[in-house]
């Protein structure tokens, strides 16, 4: 009976223990359960706060391209309002435009509309004449 005397004797300071190291792991699991709360509900915030950011940050990017739309806007119609003031000053430019705009690999010179002092008038008349011998001479004769 003495080993059995000396295992309940041993029990009754072992169970309190036992007792005290369950409750302390309830302690630690209920501490480690609130942490992984406080944690979890600190990235939901963290994650609202970047979406807020993000939304701010569209928001104002949005209104910097509508503003730069507005100022490009602004310069292009001040831009066509003087280029239509220069064309009605000097309607012969719309010519020259058109003829800049059909190829970059033309090259352009203005000259007097009525031709008058211009040299090339004489070359272009030698020419006139020139082509227009050549094609009396190419038609065939009738007998």
């Amino acid at each position: 009976m003495l080993p059995a005397k000396s295992e309940s004797d041993a029990m009754q300071y072992t169970l309190p223990l036992k007792e005290k190291q369950i409750q302390q792991s309830k302690l630690e699991a209920a501490a480690r359960k609130g942490a992984t709360i406080q944690n979890a509900e600190a990235a939901a915030q963290a994650k609202v706060i970047d979406s807020k950011a993000e939304k701010e940050r569209r928001k104002l990017l949005a209104k910097a391209e509508a503003n730069r739309i507005r100022v490009t806007a602004a310069a292009d119609a001040e831009r066509l309002s003087s280029e239509a003031a220069i064309l009605k000053q000097n309607p012969l430019l719309i010519n020259k435009i058109v003829a800049e705009r059909l190829s970059d690999k033309l090259q352009i010179m203005m000259v007097p509309a009525d031709g008058k002092f211009f040299f090339a008038n004489d070359v272009l008349r030698s020419v006139r004449v020139a082509n227009q011998t050549g094609q009396a001479e190419e038609q065939p004769r009738s007998l």
